[in-house]
């Protein structure tokens, strides 16, 4: 089986193209829903889910019985999800995507796909951590997830997630100041063990900690 790197793809205004509506591919689309990616569903017997996120403008359907991949020289999409019954279109899907360097995911074989959808746990919309098995077992990847899951949460505190927000916050104010990316990742270590903004993020003072922030950059450069 091929190694796969693993990596956060950004979908933003990409267009994904899912083939079939079913329940399978009503998983697939509830995975994409949050990634702020164009989503078109071509089947012809949409689950009523389906359906129903359509009349919602959160997706495009369109039900029509594929029998050829023209759909892919015509829409040209970032990536292709196959989650259809038909095992040899997917191949064919598969097989024509990659000829034409769109990036594609087989639902019913994954060793094949360019990708592999992780089990995702999320903490507060801020942190996702993702287990794979490769595509070996995605079952026992969503039961190790649940084995995991609350451990992960009981973990990380709130005081945690602000910090990720405030390294955001000091991330964007460093590069208006801070030329080189090892003068700006020095800066940013500076934050993290400044004594003074741990006092004030144990107080919950995040607004009096984005204005020291933006003084410390200043100063540092």
């Amino acid at each position: 089986m091929a190694r796969l790197l693993i990596i956060d793809l950004h979908l933003s205004e990409k267009l994904v193209i899912i083939v079939g509506a079913g329940n399978e591919a009503l998983k697939r689309i509830k995975l994409l829903l949050n990634e702020e990616c164009q989503i078109i569903v071509l089947g012809q017997k949409p689950n009523p889910e389906i359906e129903k996120l359509h009349s919602q403008k959160k997706i495009i359907l369109k039900k029509i019985k594929l029998s050829s991949t023209k759909f892919l020289k015509e829409l040209k999409p970032f990536l292709v999800i196959t989650a259809t019954t038909d095992k040899s279109l997917n191949k064919k899907i598969i097989q024509d995507a990659k000829r034409m360097n769109i990036m594609s995911y087989a639902s019913d074989s994954p060793g094949i796909s360019d990708i592999a959808f992780l089990s995702l746990i999320n903490i507060k919309d801020i942190i996702r951590v993702g287990l794979s098995t490769g595509g070996s077992s995605p079952i026992m990847a969503k039961k190790l997830r649940m084995k995991t899951e609350q451990v992960l949460k009981n973990s990380i505190s709130d005081q945690d997630i602000q910090l990720i927000k405030l390294q955001k916050f000091a991330r964007i104010e460093s590069k208006k100041y801070i030329s080189t990316q090892q003068e700006r990742k020095k800066f940013l270590y500076s934050i993290v063990h400044d004594k003074h903004v741990k006092e004030l993020l144990k107080d919950g003072k995040y607004k009096r900690i984005q204005t020291i922030i933006k003084k410390m950059v200043k100063e540092w450069s």
